[in-house]
């Protein structure tokens, strides 16, 4: 017969069972149902004499009417599962690192699964939470919820399990740790130093510490990435609303200058048939020599050379304006071209900065080396020269570059840095970024110059925004570039 400690708060209701013996924590329940419990059991908070069996099973009765309570521990595990030697378990480690390892290691998702393949169901929903606390709770004892969790996080992080095996001390546990923090490989390096068989005090303090303060950082800067994120495709969706819109007007106009150029070729035809006949005419004139007859058609000529010049003159007019409308339809083809061109130009920068924002929440780019990622572009060193530009701008080039692997050298186009230290710092660099709209002439016309005699990159943007820089710089790393005029 196991001896147990009752431990019931009556505000917020809570009721802990403990083993006597080594002060164990068996089952701990919270909230309303902590009151129902003690109702299917006829107890009450201020006498709760049951046995283990019994608070168990109205433990289940709980769960299976879908209050959100914490999972009890089930008393039929399954096999234990297999580990390294002296490897910890789940249920070894403090329970402070509990909330901490199954909240960053393992979804929801998965604690779902592995509740309803321990028999663990429930008729109502339960939320995220409580499943979470449910896991919690459980860790603290070996039972069907904590093996079937272990054995999850055996599965799922094996490989960085097996790369820890590696480290026979603790400061190799610890290096092996950082370098796996630095390369965004934090929850399974988190599993396998909690459990290693080398992981001290130490070890395990700093570890959790990197966890808890990277769980505020990326909290934190979520929300502002969201919002940039947010008003960026604002602005694409206005783009791509104004640009439909004048698509649709210029097929409008050119349907109508398509109508009327089809009612001056009618009327080209019609005059075109009225040179024929007086053509024919003329013909006949020429084999008649004398006669009534002669004589009646030169005074139906002299009839008709009026109306003929008149047609000329309406000849000629109806082609001057062909060609006037012919010119209009190949200027507003032109304009649509440009219109098309500017409109993958924001595209493409809006692109550029959606994909930078999502590198600065994607949890496998937090703090890594663009070098070895494949989210982020590589500049492989290159030293990006940026003249001109926005100077409280400058820095931000500057963090761009750097995250994207490069060196970063900045003029400002003319304003106070001379001439001499342009040329040498174009001598130096391997390509070139110029936003045209803070620029001097000067400095715009000699980058391009020198650029294009040294078979240098020169990219020139529209504008100094930083969409524009990094569109420019993914530009460099893909080498898709091509100078164009700024617009």
């Amino acid at each position: 017969m196991h001896r147990l400690l009752f431990e019931v708060e009556q505000s917020p209701p809570r009721l802990a069972v403990y083993d006597a013996d080594n002060q164990r924590l068996l089952v701990e329940v919270e909230g309303e149902a902590c009151t129902q419990l003690l109702a299917l059991q006829g107890g009450s908070a201020d006498d709760p004499q049951q046995t283990a069996e019994e608070v168990i099973s109205a433990l289940d009765a709980v769960w299976k009417g879908g209050k959100e309570a914490t999972l009890s521990e089930s008393q039929h595990p399954d096999d234990e599962p297999p580990s390294k030697p002296g490897r910890r378990k789940l249920w070894d480690l403090p329970g402070k690192f509990h909330c901490q390892i199954i909240g960053t290691c393992l979804e929801v998702s998965e604690l779902r699964r592995i509740a309803a393949k321990g028999g663990h169901s429930s008729e109502q929903p339960i939320s995220d939470y409580g499943v979470h606390s449910s896991f919690v709770a459980a860790a603290e004892g070996k039972n069907s919820l904590s093996i079937g969790a272990h054995k999850a996080l055996e599965k799922k992080y094996a490989t960085h399990v097996r790369h820890f095996t590696k480290a026979k001390e603790e400061a190799a546990v610890i290096a092996m740790w950082q370098t796996a923090l630095a390369e965004g490989q934090a929850p399974g390096a988190f599993w396998a130093l909690m459990t290693h068989p080398k992981s001290g005090e130490r070890a395990i303090s700093l570890a959790y510490e990197d966890m808890h303060m990277l769980s505020h950082q990326i909290g934190t800067g979520r929300h502002v990435d969201l919002e940039a994120l947010t008003e960026v495709r604002g602005e694409l969706r206005a783009l791509r609303a104004r640009y439909e819109e004048t698509v649709r007007r210029t097929h409008l106009q050119l349907e109508d200058k398509a109508r009327r150029i089809q009612v001056l070729q009618e009327r080209l035809s019609e005059t075109e048939g009225l040179r024929a006949g007086l053509d024919d005419a003329q013909t006949r004139l020429r084999t008649l020599e004398s006669g009534q007859e002669l004589a009646d058609l030169r005074q139906r000529v002299e009839r008709l050379e009026p109306a003929l010049a008149d047609a000329d003159h309406r000849h000629a007019q109806a082609r001057v304006q062909i060609r006037e409308w012919q010119e209009r339809y190949h200027g507003l083809e032109t304009r649509t071209r440009q219109l098309e061109v500017a409109l993958a130009e924001r595209s493409a920068e809006c692109l550029a900065m959606e994909n930078l924002l999502l590198r600065e929440i994607a949890p496998d780019c937090e703090d890594c080396d663009s070098a070895s990622c494949a989210n982020c572009p590589d500049l492989a060193e290159r030293q990006i020269l940026c003249i001109g530009g926005r100077s409280n701008l400058a820095e931000h080039y500057r963090a761009l570059v750097d995250r994207f692997n490069g060196r970063f050298m900045h003029h400002d186009g003319g304003m106070e840095d001379n001439r001499r230290r342009l040329d040498a710092m174009l001598a130096t660099a391997d390509a070139v970024v110029c936003p045209t709209d803070c620029v001097s002439h000067n400095a715009y016309s000699r980058a391009k110059r020198l650029c294009k005699r040294q078979g240098k990159p020169c990219i020139l943007l529209p504008s100094s925004g930083i969409s524009s820089f990094a569109r420019a710089l993914e530009q460099v790393a893909g080498r898709e570039y091509q100078e164009q005029p700024a617009h």
